[in-house]
């Protein structure tokens, strides 16, 4: 196969194109999940070889940039799954605090999950809305001693 010839323009054009490409995946103001980090280093490294700088240098300059966001990723990811299990600690708390009282739409019983009243019928994975409303007002966020009905009078036995 014939070597092709060289076009410096040519080259200079794709070259700048293939940055502005790298430039977009790895925007330091794009949403920090958004942004590649392989695209970042290269980035750096096109841009130290076109300064002429020690390909060494510039390839440890590139393992910075890469590893930087990298460890940003890794610490949103974090954050996120914190978040989420904190959500989901709340959430379980708060239905547990519902489930002291009778659901005054499904009939469920105190203690027991509310049953669904549409369709799909079956076991819900969350209390009904009056319930929850029923539950808040009763407790005013603290656990009642013993279950209430409806009616907000105690079914313990007495």
């Amino acid at each position: 196969m014939p070597e092709e010839s060289f076009n410096a323009l040519q080259f200079a054009n794709d070259l700048a194109h293939f940055r502005a490409h790298l430039e977009h995946a790895a925007n330091e103001y794009h949403p920090i999940e958004q942004q590649d980090p392989a695209a970042a280093a290269l980035l750096v490294v096109i841009n130290e070889l076109t300064t002429n700088t020690d390909p060494t240098t510039a390839v440890a300059r590139a393992m910075t940039a890469f590893n930087r966001v990298r460890d940003q990723q890794r610490e949103h990811e974090h954050a996120v799954d914190s978040q989420r299990k904190q959500g989901a600690a709340e959430l379980a708390a708060e239905e547990e605090i519902t489930r002291k009282v009778a659901c005054p739409t499904c009939g469920a019983e105190a203690s027991l999950s509310c049953v669904g009243t549409g369709r799909s019928g079956g076991i819900r994975k969350k209390s009904h809305a009056d319930r929850v409303r029923l539950a808040r007002s009763l407790n005013e966020g603290d656990a009642p001693t013993a279950p209430q009905d409806v009616s907000g009078q105690s079914t313990a036995p007495m």
